[in-house]
């Protein structure tokens, strides 16, 4: 047990300045190896949406921390519900808690893109469907007037 306590001394004479030099540098290094990450995956309009939406309610939840106060007030006798509910809004209130949760259920509930399977179709004969006619003429369309439809089957667009 001794062992801890000059352990602790030793950690206490550390000067503020030091201190604050070594915070700074691990929350550096924790960005740019997120960066790393986030660099390495294609920018699609998918993940562009996903990693503003996310980072945008992050840096909101840190300059208001208080932004999630009124949402879970319990205020009855039952301590173990109290302290769940007090758990969620401290992790609502962190935002590196919020933007990672964001992330997560945007990348769950947003479909993938279908620009993979469009660049596939650039230069390529697809069906057009007239109105007035019940068989399908083919004509060559760029990438992006190509339209996916119900089932995945491309058709031009109208525009």
């Amino acid at each position: 047990m001794g062992v801890f306590a000059k352990f602790a001394a030793a950690l206490v004479a550390i000067p503020a300045p030091v201190l604050g030099g070594m915070t700074t540098f691990l929350f550096c290094a924790v960005a740019v190896s997120g960066m790393a990450i986030v660099s390495r995956v294609p920018f699609t309009r998918r993940t562009r949406f996903i990693l503003t939406a996310s980072l945008a309610v992050g840096y909101g939840a840190t300059l208001v921390p208080t932004w999630f106060d009124g949402v879970f007030t319990y205020r009855g006798g039952n301590r173990a519900l109290a302290g769940l509910c007090d758990a969620v809004v401290l992790v609502m209130e962190t935002g590196f808690a919020v933007t990672a949760l964001l992330a997560i259920l945007l990348n769950l509930s947003i479909g993938e893109e279908v620009e993979v399977e469009v660049k596939e179709l650039e230069g390529r004969r697809v069906p057009h469907h007239h109105e007035q006619h019940d068989s399908p003429e083919l004509e060559d369309v760029d990438a992006e007037k190509v339209v996916m439809g119900k089932g995945g089957e491309a058709a031009a667009s109208p525009v």
